[in-house]
């Protein structure tokens, strides 16, 4: 039994086959898919790269830098290139030696120097050796100035502290005040240095 469609003549179209048209419309439809699918892909890529930079910390990247634009905003010199006190820093000084006074004695050479003076007081503390603490790399060479103006010889990186640079005076100079190691950037100091 034949119908009219398995009679075709050469040349004409006759019925409803249209499979191969149909194929590619389908495989047009999954090349969109698969296109729409990567630009989601980037997006989502970019809206994370985005995210993540926006959470870090701008000042890590510009002390991370080496360009010459950032080399004045905020340098971490060798201390043979730092011999200014920087006034925009605030220097606490703590006293944790129990001898009276000493905190305000060493605060004022602080001041003198020219940094910023910070909180004054007493601090309890088991140690006995004086230490100027730094909360930032960045004010390390300034830590270390600050302890050469004071005659204090150790200075540490330190999270306890929330100021810029911390002083915490002991036994070991309570007693003698403040007076400038060899070397240090005191001016007039006379007293002899140890170290």
């Amino acid at each position: 039994m034949t119908d009219e469609f398995d009679e075709i003549e050469t040349g004409r179209r006759s019925g409803a086959h249209r499979q191969e048209s149909a194929a590619q419309s389908n495989v047009g439809a999954i090349a969109l898919v698969i296109i729409l699918a990567l630009v989601a892909v980037l997006l989502v890529v970019a809206a994370i790269n985005i995210i993540t930079s926006s959470m870090k910390d701008p000042e890590s990247d510009v002390a991370d830098s080496g360009s010459d634009k950032t080399s004045s905003a905020s340098p971490s010199p060798s201390e043979s290139e730092v011999s200014v006190a920087d006034s925009s820093l605030t220097v606490d000084v703590l006293n944790g030696s129990g001898v009276s006074g000493t905190a305000k004695k060493f605060s004022e050479a602080v001041e003198k120097e020219g940094w910023g003076l910070g909180e004054v007081g007493n601090y309890s503390t088991g140690l006995t050796d004086s230490t100027v603490y730094y909360a930032d790399e960045a004010n390390a060479s300034q830590a270390k100035m600050v302890a050469d103006a004071l005659g204090i010889e150790a200075v540490e990186s330190s999270t306890d502290f929330d100021t810029d640079i911390t002083v915490v005076i002991c036994s070991d100079i309570a007693e003698r005040g403040p007076e400038p190691s060899g070397g240090g950037s005191g001016e007039g100091g006379s007293g002899e240095a140890e170290g």
